[in-house]
């Protein structure tokens, strides 16, 4: 089983960064995990030439400022086209049914996921996609 090269965090909360980092690492610790705790950080790690586009992005819906929806909202308009392949999974503490429906209009949503769900589903959504 091949899983993908690398993934970006995205979450306010620095504690469930480390936790979702250290979850990936049990699945392949060769995965390379950036991580950051708002969408305008986020935003500048991926516009840096130095890294690999990630494969996956796994993205808090309630954050203060700007939240996920936000965040999906720039991805589609500015990197979508470009990296199709990459995934948006939305971790959530929240489960409204109008925001799981809201969330899955989204070209680049995957899933909208509960963050007590994550054990469940983290090892799935790291492995490779098949083009």
């Amino acid at each position: 089983m091949e899983f993908v090269k690398t993934v970006l965090l995205l979450d306010d909360n620095p504690s469930c960064n480390f936790i979702m980092g250290e979850f990936i690492k049990l699945a392949d610790d060769s995965i390379q995990i950036l991580s950051a705790e708002s969408v305008q950080e986020a935003l500048e790690i991926l516009d840096d030439p130095d890294i690999i586009f990630p494969d996956v992005i796994y993205v808090d819906l309630n954050m203060p400022v700007q939240n996920g929806f936000d965040f999906i909202q720039v991805f589609e308009r500015r990197y979508f086209e470009h990296y199709p392949h990459c995934r948006l999974f939305m971790l959530t503490s929240s489960l409204r049914f109008e925001d799981k429906n809201h969330a899955m209009t989204y070209q680049s949503v995957r899933d909208f996921v509960s963050k007590n769900d994550i054990d469940h589903f983290l090892r799935n959504s790291l492995i490779k996609a098949v083009a």
